[in-house]
């Protein structure tokens, strides 16, 4: 299972190379993202719950947030019981962000990026693509 930190980089380092080098916005670097990463992101229910909530913090971060991202956060804030192969304190950071995501939520400092009936479609088959 891959860490909570390479996760967290990894998501952090993708907002900030396509956005700020490559002039993506925040719902085409979110959708990127699961794309390319989809094979961890699928591993189980600790590393999906963290790719979404990851995606939303660095999202709001810019004042906004994809629609398709935005729709899910309700049942991935709700996440409080993971895999027992998932490191504790791993979980732990992650229950930290959720919180966190939470705040940044409520503040509703943020708009909410509309995408194509494609793109939403796009990103709920590759969020229900299944690991060998």
């Amino acid at each position: 299972m891959t860490s909570y930190e390479s996760i967290k980089t990894s998501v952090a380092l993708d907002f900030e190379e396509y956005i700020e080098e490559e002039g993506l916005n925040v719902a085409q670097v979110s959708a990127k993202t699961l794309e390319e990463d989809w094979r961890i992101v699928n591993d189980s229910l600790f590393t999906k719950t963290l790719y979404i909530i990851s995606i939303a913090i660095e999202s709001l971060k810019y004042k906004e947030i994809s629609d398709f991202i935005y729709s899910k956060l309700d049942s991935y804030l709700e996440n409080t019981e993971f895999e027992e192969a998932a490191d504790k304190n791993d979980i732990e950071q992650l229950l930290q962000d959720i919180q966190v995501c939470k705040k940044l939520i409520d503040k509703n400092e943020y708009k909410v990026r509309e995408t194509s009936d494609s793109t939403k479609a796009r990103v709920e088959y590759i969020l229900g693509l299944k690991v060998d």
